[in-house]
């Protein structure tokens, strides 16, 4: 983060509106804007939003009643040039409403709705107030994150039937499917309008296995929660446990030996690679091409059992710990990881090349499942489903954590010709595909780079007592995209709140417009290619 570019945003939003701010100061790469009145909130997001280069990340509203402050609501807005999140901050007293920033920012949208299912709060302006994590089976005015609510409280279930958009015509048919399906996969539901073949309208219902996580966090230790944030989407356990960590150990102020930073960023890269390139495998099988879909399956089992032999789960439960990493790395695991990465690798590119070669399984993937970069950008989509159509968007490199470095250390003439590549991107599964492939081959070199591990240690302490009420925002970069993890503690060193915001959650949207003028056989390709998780998105 640059203090001087730190100062400057600082002084734009004073200038632009120093009767509204009660204060502004900052800590760490987290800026913090607060407000005198939460009837200001819209004008002053919006202006956040479009002048300082900036997307809704995400909102975290908390219930402060106990400490006199009633809900407050957290705006997180991401520089997108920079290292920094500006936190927008609106106090609501005992206030049950606030202002919508759906008509200027869309991405809001969500966030509003699940304000209001899980806090009771209701945003005023947004045309859409459907439940969104709470079905309609759930009792009206029981809010399960407002600090009264029991976590053991069996709730009455109550009988009445969710909204769903009617698409109405001649010729028009609905198909609806799922939210059970014929397989192994998580309960969610599809409604599709088709005209003919084409499909003119998607509407998805999600949230079926609504775990409870962040409420059960408020109960539970830091050690036990880091557990809990392995478990949100078991596939991506080393990505949430790194940001939970990140969070605790940005409130502790304290900064990981350099031995463990390299073993994060090899464990998130093996994540990354078995990940990708089960996706692949997948489009693979939804294109009808089964025998590539064999040969990557092949490849994913060989570096989960890496895996295994590296941390004791094939999916890397166990890897972190607040203030460094449980795995360590001997001389011995280091040449494996080069052997088995180079065996893969050299595989995956015969692989790929094999597929490449098949103008039918490509034809397949062309054109279908377009994103239309507007959109994308309106609804602060992220990873694979943001870079597919040029928006370079990632982490690891706007954000540096663990080993990873910033981006901006690229020649002039690296950044020219990344950003000419993007340009080239059509939004498409073949896009997806291709993004896919070259991010598994950019994990092997990082992977390798990472290898030459320093001998400080694995871990380092954290404070007996933490500040109460303290905060920080933690992140990671996925498989599937950002994850945030933001953790205010509590008295004991207990957490009041952990707000949880995972790639699939921004993602998930962005489907019912991929698919538009697709065919419905075209759907499972289509969210195949997206790779997104209902586990991860049903928190």
């Amino acid at each position: 983060m640059n203090k001087s570019n730190l100062q400057n945003y600082i002084k734009e939003i004073t200038d632009s509106f120093s009767n509204q701010i009660k204060k502004i100061n900052y800590k760490n790469n987290e800026m913090y804007v607060y407000l005198k009145d939460p009837n200001d909130t819209s004008i002053i997001c919006n202006h956040v939003y479009a002048n300082l280069n900036t997307k809704l990340a995400t909102m975290i509203c908390t219930d402060e009643q106990k400490n006199g402050d009633g809900f407050v609501i957290r705006y997180v807005f991401e520089k997108l040039n920079d290292d920094v999140f500006i936190f927008v901050i609106a106090h609501l007293g005992k206030s049950n409403s606030f202002p919508s920033l759906v008509s200027q920012i869309p991405a809001a949208a969500l966030y509003e709705r699940e304000i209001k299912d899980m806090f009771g709060l209701v945003p005023i302006g947004n045309p859409d107030l459907r439940p969104l994590v709470l079905h309609e089976h759930w009792p009206n005015n029981i809010f399960p994150l407002r600090k009264e609510f029991d976590l053991k409280t069996k709730v009455v279930r109550q009988e009445l039937e969710y909204p769903f958009l009617r698409v109405e015509g001649d010729g028009i048919c609905e198909i609806p499917v799922g939210p059970v399906h014929a397989g192994i996969i998580e309960p969610g539901h599809f409604r599709f309008s088709i005209l003919g073949e084409n499909i003119i309208n998607l509407e998805t219902r999600l949230f079926y296995t609504h775990k409870g996580i962040e409420k059960l966090a408020e109960s539970l230790t830091l050690d036990e929660s880091l557990l809990l944030s392995e478990r949100i989407a078991g596939d991506e356990s080393v990505a949430n446990s790194a940001a939970y960590c990140q969070a605790i150990e940005k409130i502790s102020q304290i900064d990981i030996p350099n031995r463990a930073k390299k073993i994060r960023t090899i464990f998130a890269e093996l994540e990354r690679v078995y990940n990708h390139i089960g996706t692949l495998g997948g489009i693979s099988t939804d294109a009808g091409f089964a025998f590539g879909s064999a040969r990557l399956n092949i490849l994913k089992e060989r570096l989960m059992q890496l895996n295994e032999s590296l941390s004791g789960s094939r999916i890397l439960f166990g890897v972190n710990r607040i203030g460094g990493v449980r795995c360590d790395i001997s001389d011995k695991n280091k040449k494996l990881i080069v052997e088995r990465i180079d065996e893969v690798s050299s595989d995956f590119d015969k692989v790929i090349a094999f597929l490449k070669a098949k103008s039918s399984f490509m034809d397949r993937l062309k054109g279908t499942g377009m994103i239309p970069k507007k959109i994308a950008h309106d609804l602060g989509i992220v990873g694979v489903a943001a870079r597919c159509v040029g928006i370079d968007v990632d982490t690891r490199h706007d954000h540096p954590y663990a080993n990873y470095v910033i981006s901006n250390n690229r020649t002039p003439q690296q950044i020219m010709h990344a950003q000419i590549e993007m340009e080239k991107r059509s939004g498409d599964a073949l896009a997806r595909f291709e993004v896919r492939v070259n991010e598994v081959r950019d994990s092997f070199k990082i992977i390798k780079d990472s290898i030459d591990l320093d001998d400080d240690g694995l871990y380092s302490n954290v404070p007996v007592v933490i500040e109460p009420y303290s905060s920080a925002l933690g992140y990671a970069e996925s498989h599937r995209g950002q994850t945030l993890h933001w953790v205010m503690m509590g008295e004991k060193n207990s957490i009041s709140r952990y707000k949880i915001r995972t790639a699939s959650f921004c993602n998930w949207k962005i489907i019912e417009h991929a698919v538009l003028n697709d065919i419905v056989p075209d759907f499972p390709l289509v969210n195949k290619s997206m790779d997104l998780s209902y586990s991860g998105n049903d928190l």
